[in-house]
């Protein structure tokens, strides 16, 4: 397979073209071919012609360059010799004399001025690309080629007809709607590669974004910017820091000059366009107006729609109404306006200052727009909501600024919303709008005691509105019991705010009542938790979510995981992924990131958790940095990558720490697996129990960080710290309830770990007998794993050596599919013992012999894998083996190895293939 050649680079979003690259860079290797990028200013036309040619250069073509600018346009040959001015002299001794002539005389190569015919300077630029591509291909590449001076223009052309068969390419950058002045498409035919290039996607202009601009913005003005710039990266940048709603002076120089070229004919069609938006061509009743608007490139006419070409040249007409004619188009729209969002928006625009009438149009507005899952839209209407309210209603003030705080919360801008609750709070409001902004301030607060307390406060405050006061209960339930784990309490003020919830027959406050109801009980292990859950989902579609609710199905899924239930979990949280991408939801998509890869470290899917951490991380800010980070510097531990340490670096500086210090904890075990990876087995002992310790005094954390254990006991046992261990193991058995059926499996591996230390062989090999068998049936290979080793090692201490490599073996297979090498490592060490190497050499699985032959020849993984009919993953887990049996570290040390001939294939060894 060849080997990708076109690079991203600093392309974001363009996956699409690319693909059309590799294409034509596919095409050059067998002939000539095309590649015609086009799209309009500042939308990264140069950007990816320069990605074409590195990816020309990489496959060895000799790229030829040229750069013409308009003032270029008058001149003779001008792109021609920036082409051919120094490739054609080596060339030009091989040239019959009028073509030598003709061309040199075109590129001015000679002492004095001759004069040359356009039709031999023409032939002499194919003879020399011809000549050139005897070589290696050859790519004629033109940015702006729209600035092409006509002679060039010509003899290229010339050249493009003839060129075939030979491997010449053509890579080519033009403004949208220019034409191809070399006639590429006529040409060429099917081997020319049109790439026209439209916006970016908002994941895309985010990328661009954060690695150019500025790197951190809110998801709701991340698609404002997205929506005004049409995903024309140039003029997003532009827009970053200017005024939301002004355009930065660059744009609006851009288009005045656009602008003002029109016909003053249209100026009353542009006018009604750039009021109301896309508008029905039956709504236009001078058709010569509109004519003259879409003849200038200004409107476009689609499905009987007319709207602007591009949403500047939108804002740009509607900043040059005179205000009153903007006020009095805006009231002619409302009047019009068939829904209530689309009425309220004009008569906020049409309004000279406070209106109640308007402000409580736009309020209700906002609700619908939040409703019909349109956070970025509410936020907006909230806001002209709360700067129409006249200055004397203070209660209806305070009331639409904690519903845009809300809906700042639900569109990913947390502390666009944090701002405006510490401004309610500092002020003198009561009653249900405090009751909100201290919910509000306790799911902001980053330790458990601080959003209890503020919730505690909420609850206490009055209010006539039964369902606020039943969500602030089912809250305050969730914080007390599932994070400051104080569950008595807990477990009755969620049963309660059920009951009240019930007495209200509202579908979402009985949702979040049950859903509190259901982590509370099932963090505290009593019955009931999965029917509470259950009971909510059975309405959960039926029923918006608020801001700050916690999903049924999110909840749901981690109950399922913890107690090792993997389809179930992955049912819940597929689910959950496909209505937030309906939705458009970047802030729940990015903690679905965080959750699943911590549901796919249980299953034993690590690259793909890895994957998705950095998908988060890219997100993720504050708190759920910390959460992913958190993650990633376990699971680097755990693969023995130093990267762990960088990891734990920043989790122990966060002053995220100093008020969580789950966080601190989190660094320290990542820190004490490598130490343990590296013998150090005291001091990762240290390092690795607080974790899991001080985690049980923390409500749901607790079951998280319960899949910690078996590996933290056995780190105690190795380093004879036994009481410790057995503390751990009495914690999991406090918590059977909560986690059976992964906890029997993981508290008869603790146990079993136990016996050993105490001599007991017996009890022993039957406890971790029985986690293997668990640890088995639920899926969970990171734990069977570790009981493997546990077992082989036991096994071979007892003198049972056939069964204890047995046991190594499968061990030694699990951890090389997950790339654990610390454990790999371990594993090889006490299989070396149990079946030490015959003295004459060193014993290899067939599998591996001819995985280890293959990759000496030279041939990659994915050759390998193709070779034998397998994966790359599976070739790359061979010689992850492979290495380990052998103590090599990379392919040079393998081919000295098997390069002495003393290795050997143990048929007896061999198994069926992972």
């Amino acid at each position: 397979m060849t080997t990708r050649a076109v690079q991203p680079g600093n392309l974001f979003g363009r996956d699409v073209e690319l693909g059309h690259v590799e294409r034509w860079l596919e095409l050059l290797a067998e002939g000539p071919a095309g590649l015609v990028i086009s799209g309009e200013t500042g939308i990264g036309k140069s950007s990816l012609w320069q990605a074409a040619v590195a990816g020309a250069e990489a496959r060895g073509a000799r790229v030829l360059v040229s750069r013409p600018v308009e003032a270029e346009l008058p001149l003779g040959y001008a792109a021609l010799g920036d082409l051919l001015g120094s490739a054609a002299e080596p060339v030009l001794p091989t040239l019959t004399e009028p073509l030598r002539v003709a061309l040199s005389a075109a590129l001015s190569l000679g002492a004095e001025p001759q004069s040359g015919d356009p039709l031999l300077v023409g032939r002499a630029t194919l003879a020399v690309l011809i000549r050139l591509a005897e070589a290696s291909p050859v790519v004629v590449a033109i940015d702006d080629v729209q600035w092409i001076d006509a002679g060039s223009a010509r003899a290229l052309a010339f050249a493009v007809r003839r060129v075939h068969p030979h491997r010449v390419g053509f890579a080519l950058s033009l403004r949208a709607e220019s034409g191809d002045p070399l006639g590429l498409d006529g040409a060429l035919g099917a081997r020319n590669v049109a790439v026209p290039l439209g916006g970016l996607s908002v994941a895309g202009l985010r990328s661009l974004l954060r690695a150019r601009v500025v790197p951190e913005l809110p998801h709701h003005r991340l698609r404002q910017i997205h929506s005004r710039s049409g995903g024309n990266p140039f003029f997003a940048e532009e827009l970053v820091g200017a005024p939301e709603d002004r355009l930065p002076p660059s744009l609006q120089d851009l288009v005045r000059q656009r602008l003002e070229v029109v016909d003053p004919r249209a100026e009353s069609a542009i006018e009604r366009v750039a009021v109301l938006g896309p508008t029905p061509l039956s709504a236009f009743e001078d058709g010569a107006q509109l004519d003259i608007a879409i003849g200038a490139g200004v409107l476009v006419e689609e499905q009987r729609v007319i709207r602007f070409v591009h949403p500047l040249l939108a804002e740009g007409a509607y900043e040059r109404l005179p205000p009153a004619r903007r006020r009095a188009l805006h009231l002619e729209a409302a009047a019009t306006s068939e829904g209530l969002e689309s009425r309220a928006r004009h008569l906020a625009l049409a309004a000279t200052g406070p209106d109640a009438a308007a402000a409580q149009a736009l309020e209700d507005a906002a609700r619908i727009a939040r409703l019909r899952g349109a956070p970025e839209a509410a936020v907006e209407l909230a806001d002209q909501a709360r700067r129409l309210t006249p200055p004397e209603d203070t209660e209806a003030f305070a009331r639409r600024s904690m519903d845009q705080a809300d809906y700042l919360f639900v569109a990913a801008d947390e502390r666009g919303a944090v701002a405006i609750v510490d401004e309610l709070l500092a002020g003198s409001i009561r009653g249900s709008v405090r009751v909100r902004a201290l919910v509000h301030k306790a799911l902001a607060a980053t330790d458990p005691v601080t959003a209890v307390a503020r919730l505690e406060e909420a609850s206490r405050e009055p209010t006539n509105d039964r369902a606020l006061r039943t969500r602030t209960l089912a809250q305050l339930a969730w914080q007390r019991g599932a994070w400051l784990g104080d569950l008595k309490p807990a477990i009755i003020e969620a049963l309660d705010a059920v009951e009240m919830a019930e007495g209200l027959r509202q579908d979402a406050t009985l949702v979040t009542a049950l859903t509190s109801a259901g982590l509370v009980l099932s963090v505290a292990g009593e019955p009931g938790a999965a029917d509470q859950f259950r009971r909510a989902l059975t309405i959960i579609d039926r029923t918006p979510t608020a801001a700050g609710d916690h999903s049924p199905r999110l909840a749901f899924a981690h109950e399922r995981w913890w107690r090792g239930d993997f389809p179930a979990a992955v049912d819940l949280m597929s689910e959950e992924r496909r209505l937030a991408e309906e939705r458009g939801d970047e802030s729940i998509l990015m903690r679905l990131n965080v959750y699943g890869a911590e549901l796919a470290m249980r299953r034993g899917r690590w690259d793909e958790a890895e994957m998705l951490l950095e998908m988060a991380l890219a997100d993720a800010r504050d708190y759920w940095r910390m959460t992913a980070l958190l993650r990633r510097a376990i699971l680097r531990a755990r693969r023995g990558k130093p990267g762990a340490l960088e990891d734990a670096a920043e989790l122990r500086a966060s002053p995220i720490a100093t008020s969580d210090p789950i966080i601190a904890a989190a660094a320290d075990f990542a820190t004490g697996l490598l130490a343990f990876a590296e013998g150090r087995v005291p001091d990762a002992a240290d390092l690795m129990a607080f974790l899991p310790e001080i985690s049980d005094r923390s409500g749901s954390r607790a079951a998280e960080f319960a899949v910690l254990i078996p590996e933290t006991v056995a780190v105690l046992v190795a380093a004879d710290q036994v009481d410790r261990a057995a503390a751990l193991t009495a914690q999991l058995e406090r918590r059977r309830h909560q986690l059976e059926p992964w906890g029997d499996a993981a508290i008869a591996f603790c146990r079993g770990l136990l016996a050993q230390a105490a001599g007991d062989a017996v009890a022993s090999r039957e406890l971790l007998a029985i986690a293997c068998e668990k640890f088995e049936e639920i899926g969970a290979p990171w734990e069977l794993g570790l009981a493997l080793l546990a077992q082989g090692g036991g096994l071979r201490r007892a003198g049972r050596r056939r069964e204890s490599a047995a046991s190594l073996d499968r061990a030694a297979a699990i951890f090389t599919e997950l790339r654990a090498e610390p454990a790999l490592r371990r594993s090889m060490e006490e299989l070396r013992r149990a079946r030490p190497r015959p003295s004459h050499g060193d014993v290899l699985t067939p599998a591996e012999l001819r995985v280890a032959s293959l990759v000496v020849e030279g041939h990659s993984n994915r050759d390998v894998a193709a070779e034998l009919s397998t994966t790359v993953s599976t070739v790359e887990a061979h010689l992850t083996r492979i290495y380990g049996k052998l103590s090599v570290r990379s392919r040079t040390q393998l081919a000295r190895r098997l390069a002495r001939g003393t290795l050997t294939a143990d048929s007896a060894a061999e198994r069926p293939p992972t």
